[in-house]
């Protein structure tokens, strides 16, 4: 039975991946703490895999909804907000929350990623966790 259950979670992983098309980008998330009421900065970065580089030209961009009791400086990042380099996309978000406790922001990350011959602009729905004291 335990070998059953190990095999569909394999099945699993391996679908959720592809559906992510990570094997031509990573996509990581850095929340943030700090106290209430203060600001405090999480991290989203796109770096690109093997053959594939940042796109220069593609509008890349990050639309942000708030939860309740948080703000941000900026709810629409574009390409002039972040750091892009061919290596990689770095967008800092800069978040408030009112109130103590855990929060999560969400958003929605265009990019595109390029190898010589083709380029892959990609969509991918966003978490950040603030986590406030």
């Amino acid at each position: 039975m335990k070998k059953a259950l190990t095999l569909v979670a394999l099945a699993v992983a391996t679908l959720t991946s592809a559906a992510f098309a990570a094997d031509n980008y990573d996509l990581k998330v850095k929340g943030a703490s700090g106290k209430a009421g203060e600001k405090t900065t999480a991290t989203v970065k796109i770096t690109p895999k093997g053959a594939f580089h940042v796109n220069m030209e593609y509008p890349h961009k990050l639309v942000l909804t708030t939860p309740d009791g948080v703000t941000v400086e900026k709810a629409k990042l574009a390409a002039s907000d972040a750091k892009v380099s061919k290596e990689a996309i770095e967008f800092q978000v800069a978040a408030t929350s009112a109130s103590a406790g855990k929060k999560t922001i969400t958003g929605e990350l265009k990019f595109a990623v390029c190898t010589d011959n083709e380029c892959k602009p990609t969509t991918e729905k966003v978490s950040i966790e603030i986590d406030a004291k």
